[in-house]
């Protein structure tokens, strides 16, 4: 790589920052970031009045190749190159841009990435320390150290590591099956209020295609069906019941918590001495709770209600 290629990727980054930031302790660091400025201006321009001014006479440069060089060689390789580099151009930015002072002496230390365009374009990754003196008011850079450091690894693609579905124990579909029954032959048949108590969460809820959320909790519940049991009892409601359609009845496993049942269930108009009557049919989605053996109601979907002919 030129000579001229090489100073300019030491120095770029402060130009493409813009100032440096002021750290705590570094009164200079303005001062510092316009002399880079000034500094890559003239080495654009492969000046090499810029050098003789920028460089301490007892400068000690150790290159991203481990080659250790001084003044005189940059100036002399600098005045052998070509007003015009050839190749395609490198654009520069910094990150982490660091500046130290301790009175007439300051540290700048910053990552320089260089990306070069054209048919292969490449990027190039840099950390760059300068040691910088100040005699008799100016500030001349007599130590450098620049060292390659390899690009980012690539992010890994995630690998795809899945699980299958929950296993159903044995006798679980059973065991839900017997749950749905007592739960609704309690709610619509017995009108057993305690048992309806028993089979629902605290935070049980219900929604139907008909009415929206119509239940936001378990104690809600156990209202509505001593509501329901009054006005059937006071002739305001008639009785009902509710039988499910037994091949349609599937339970699925919940890892941790329970189960999900889903199924069909038909409603019937109940009336003493006449045979029970058709009224609708609907599904429904129930996800049951596992608390420490008692199967509870958490949630409840009634859904695709259609009425009987």
């Amino acid at each position: 790589m030129k000579r001229l290629a090489l100073v300019l990727f030491l120095f770029l980054p402060a130009l493409a920052t813009g100032e440096a930031p002021a750290a705590a302790g570094a009164p200079a660091a303005k001062e510092l970031t316009a002399l880079l400025e000034w500094f890559l201006a003239g080495a654009s321009r492969n000046d090499a009045g810029v050098h003789e001014r920028f460089w301490a006479n007892e400068l000690i440069y150790t290159s991203s190749a481990g080659e250790r060089t001084d003044k005189a060689e940059i100036l002399a390789s600098l005045r052998a190159e070509p007003e015009t580099p050839a190749g395609p151009p490198t654009t520069y930015s910094a990150e982490d841009i660091r500046i130290r002072q301790y009175g007439d002496t300051a540290v700048v230390a910053f990552r320089l990435v260089g990306r070069t365009a054209g048919d292969t374009p490449a990027t190039q990754y840099y950390l760059n320390t300068g040691t910088f003196l100040r005699r008799s008011g100016e500030w001349r850079a007599i130590a450098w150290q620049a060292t390659h450091e390899a690009p980012p690894a690539p992010a890994k693609d995630a690998e795809v590591n899945l699980t299958p579905g929950a296993v159903a124990r044995p006798g679980l579909a059973e065991e839900i099956r017997a749950a749905d029954a007592e739960f609704f032959r309690a709610f619509f048949d017995t009108c057993d209020v305690e048992t309806v108590r028993r089979y629902v969460t605290d935070d049980f809820e219900m929604f139907h295609d008909k009415s929206g959320r119509v239940i936001t909790s378990g104690a809600a519940f156990v209202q509505d069906t001593v509501d329901k049991c009054r006005r059937q009892a006071e002739g305001t409601d008639f009785l009902s019941t509710r039988k499910l359609v037994p091949e349609s009845l599937e339970v699925y496993p919940i890892a941790h918590y329970g189960a999900v049942e889903t199924g069909v269930h038909r409603f019937y108009a109940v009336k003493q001495g006449e045979p029970d009557r058709l009224t609708e049919t609907g599904k429904f989605t129930i996800v049951w709770k596992d608390e420490d053996g008692q199967w509870r109601v958490a949630r409840a979907l009634s859904y695709d209600h259609v009425l009987a002919p």
